[in-house]
């Protein structure tokens, strides 16, 4: 676990300071810079979204294929494998780019709810951002698989939230228009699409100068059956974004995002470990090293809802005052938060289970359950959204019933197949603990006359609590090595 501890050490770090920067640009900085614009801030997230979407459409599965795919081969193999696995992916780019270089006038009109010109008229910046997100995620999986997701994280992280906080303090003072900002948002993902490569190109993993055609139909295959499991799994995930502005508007996305940055928050520990777990899984997976699997899943599972339900007790406790600091049209976010807080906490504590199944000689399986994720979700969003007229508080409710719906099958399926599960009896005391803290310390929004002052300290005391409580009972086994290991004295 040494090289885990190292790697995510750095990772927290950056993930934290990203966070920081993320919650003072979304809290702050752009719900005042984008008042009475609020269209404008919706089209920008609805343009990332569609970005993401449609670079994992274009990758047709590569950069999964790469985290399974090298592993397998020895050094001398690898780089020639890896120039055959870009093939689809520059195949998959060119479809992309045509289609909607050709029909984007036509297609983007149809997801605005005021069906206007405002998406269709950014056709080249939805075509820019996906080539430039579709490069981050081929470098991302090659750096990842060599076991440097720290740096993954400083350049996602401290670099993208850092730049989009100097653009949002730009545009709040009137230095820049909204279309330089677009413009400088988008050169953004560039510089960190850059950045990585630079990192990539100093890894002894190269591009080989020969094609592996023999391989060529295994990774054809897997990378076929990538496309639809797992682009179906990033697709569901922004879908509800795509939606809100389908059927209620784009200026109500803004409203949307900022709970979900709040509930986002809840997985920070989980995308601290993410990058340098997903690639020990993948090692690990490949080699049938069983035991060190179990272990690895169940420890995983614990740390990451102890971590997140720390984090989650102390914003849900604290969220009353919080509020009180945004716009008034910012204010009802409570439901929202929980829903995306639940869904992160359910995604963190399966997220090596789901790996396993990913990475294991039943990866297929993945196909069903993504496709039916895409359907329910689709299904839930509208059935919430429209047809309960819940609205954005629909799209949550629809996220977290679609994530419980999804996890609860891999559960099942890797319990069936590979004989391991993420649970353990601590996660009953854990959840309890913060349930308690999060109520116990959800005191008035106006208890304290700094708003401010009232969410941290309310915030301090339920993370605080459930913390020490977890500690207490021997649920953090490693903080308390961890502090032994440096205070000699420490019981």
């Amino acid at each position: 676990m040494g090289v885990v501890a190292k790697e995510s050490g750095w990772a927290s770090l950056a993930i934290a300071l990203g966070v920081a920067l993320g919650a003072v640009n979304t809290m702050i900085v752009l719900p005042r810079a984008f008042e009475g614009a609020e269209e404008d801030w919706g089209l920008l997230r609805i343009i990332t979204s569609w970005g993401i979407i449609l670079s994992s459409l274009a990758a047709v599965g590569a950069p999964g294929g790469i985290m399974r795919f090298l592993a397998r081969y020895n050094e001398e193999e690898r780089p020639d494998v890896l120039r055959t696995l870009l093939i689809l992916p520059a195949i998959g780019l060119f479809l992309i780019l045509v289609l909607f270089g050709l029909n984007g006038h036509r297609i983007l009109p149809l997801l605005d709810a005021e069906k206007g010109s405002t998406l269709s008229n950014h056709i080249a910046g939805f075509l820019l951002i996906t080539s430039i997100m579709l490069l981050l995620a081929l470098t991302r999986a090659l750096l990842i698989q060599q076991l440097k997701a720290a740096f993954v994280s400083w350049v996602d992280e401290v670099w993208q939230k850092g730049s989009y906080l100097m653009l949002g303090i730009l545009l709040f003072y009137r230095l820049i228009d909204f279309d330089t900002f677009l413009s400088c948002y988008i050169g953004s993902w560039g510089l960190s699409a850059l950045f990585l490569f630079i990192q990539a190109r100093q890894l002894p993993q190269r591009i080989g100068k020969k094609w592996r055609w023999s391989e060529f139909k295994k990774i054809r295959s897997y990378s076929l059956f990538a496309l639809l499991a797992g682009s179906a799994s990033i697709i569901a995930t922004h879908l509800d974004y795509v939606m809100i502005s389908m059927y209620v508007g784009l200026a109500q996305v803004p409203i949307y995002a900022i709970a979900v940055f709040l509930g986002t928050v809840v997985g920070m520990s989980n995308r601290a470990t993410n990058g340098i777990i997903s690639g020990l899984s993948a090692t690990l997976t490949a080699t049938n090293k069983t035991k060190e699997i179990q272990d690895l899943n169940r420890r995983s599972a614990r740390v990451n809802f102890l971590l997140s339900t720390v984090v989650m007790a102390g914003i849900w406790a604290g969220i009353k005052p919080f509020q009180l600091l945004l716009p008034e049209g910012y204010r009802e976010l409570e439901f929202i938060f929980v829903c995306i807080g639940l869904q992160r906490l359910i995604i963190g504590f399966n997220s090596v289970n789901n790996q396993i199944l990913g990475y294991s000689k039943w990866y297929r399986l993945n196909l069903p359950i993504n496709l039916g994720l895409v359907l329910i979700t689709v299904a839930s969003n509208y059935f919430f959204i429209v047809t309960m007229d819940l609205g954005i508080n629909g799209a949550a409710l629809a996220t977290l019933g679609t994530a419980v719906w999804n996890n609860t099958w891999r559960i099942l399926i890797v319990r069936r197949k590979l004989k391991t599960h993420p649970f353990s009896w601590h996660l009953a005391l854990i959840l309890s603990f913060g349930l308690a803290s999060a109520w116990l310390f959800q005191w008035g929004a106006e208890t304290f006359t700094n708003p401010l002052v009232g969410a941290i300290v309310q915030g301090g005391l339920a993370s605080g609590s459930t913390l020490l409580a977890c500690y207490v009972t021997g649920c953090f086994p490693e903080l308390r090595e961890g502090l032994k290991s440096r205070i000699a004295w420490w019981p």
